[in-house]
């Protein structure tokens, strides 16, 4: 089976906002540097992974690491099962 990272974001057009897999590092001499974290923008760019642990301690990581600062009322990253229908009419 394969896996996506997501997080389901309702005001998107499909309910759900993908990770592409990416990550950047945004300076700021304020606050030290951010990790931003890429969201796919098209179902090409989506990281697709085959095992469930793998996918499942990627989303975990996203989650919980104090690198990426991420805010504590932002929608959780999951591991789910590539939907059957993914990449079609969007």
């Amino acid at each position: 089976m394969m896996y996506v990272i997501g997080r389901l974001e309702p005001d998107h057009r499909s309910g759900c906002i993908y990770w592409s897999g990416s990550l950047t590092i945004d300076p700021s001499p304020a606050v030290g540097a951010t990790m931003l974290i890429g969201e796919a923008v098209n179902r090409h760019s989506v990281l697709v992974v085959t095992g469930a642990d793998i996918a499942h301690g990627l989303a975990m990581w996203l989650n919980t690491s104090p690198a990426l600062k991420r805010p504590p009322a932002a929608p959780l990253w999951r591991a789910m099962p590539l939907p059957e229908d993914f990449g079609g009419a969007a």
